[in-house]
């Protein structure tokens, strides 16, 4: 495997690529496009919250359940609070890379590549998450079915 020290030259050369740089700035327009599309997401997000929440709030009586139907539009404030933080990292990264490439400085290109690093970081943690209820369903749901067999 060879050495990468060996042949970096100085600490900014990655800047001086042309075609890094082209590379950088595209992903950073198109990750702030997806960004203010995931802000606009969140906002219709909270809006079908509200609404649900206003909307179902006598489902329950009428339905005669038990369950609060308009503790659904909770779960939708839950789902929208849990998307700001990986839209707003993209947010900042690409911000951050654009600025820092038109000023060429290595500074904010870093803090921008710190809010990558985050939002991976997170999107890492939410799977996890996610992967473990879905085990934890399993590991209870088949062997209710198998004990539920007539």
């Amino acid at each position: 495997m060879e050495n990468f020290d060996n042949n970096v030259q100085g600490e900014h050369t990655f800047i001086n690529s042309t075609e890094i740089t082209n590379y950088l700035m595209e992903t950073s327009k198109w990750g702030k496009f997806l960004a203010i599309a995931g802000y606009v997401s969140i906002g219709i997000l909270f809006l079908i919250a509200i609404f649900m929440m206003i909307g179902l709030s006598g489902m329950s009586e009428l339905t005669g359940t038990e369950f609060p139907m308009g503790a659904i539009g909770f779960i939708y404030i839950l789902m929208a609070a849990l998307y700001y933080f990986p839209v707003t990292y993209l947010y900042m990264y690409s911000v951050q890379i654009k600025k820092g490439l038109k000023s060429n400085d290595i500074t904010t290109i870093t803090a921008g590549f710190q809010n990558l690093k985050s939002l991976f970081k997170f999107m890492a943690i939410v799977t996890i998450v996610i992967l473990s209820i879905y085990g934890l369903i399993l590991i209870v749901a088949v062997p209710t079915i198998l004990f539920l067999k007539p």
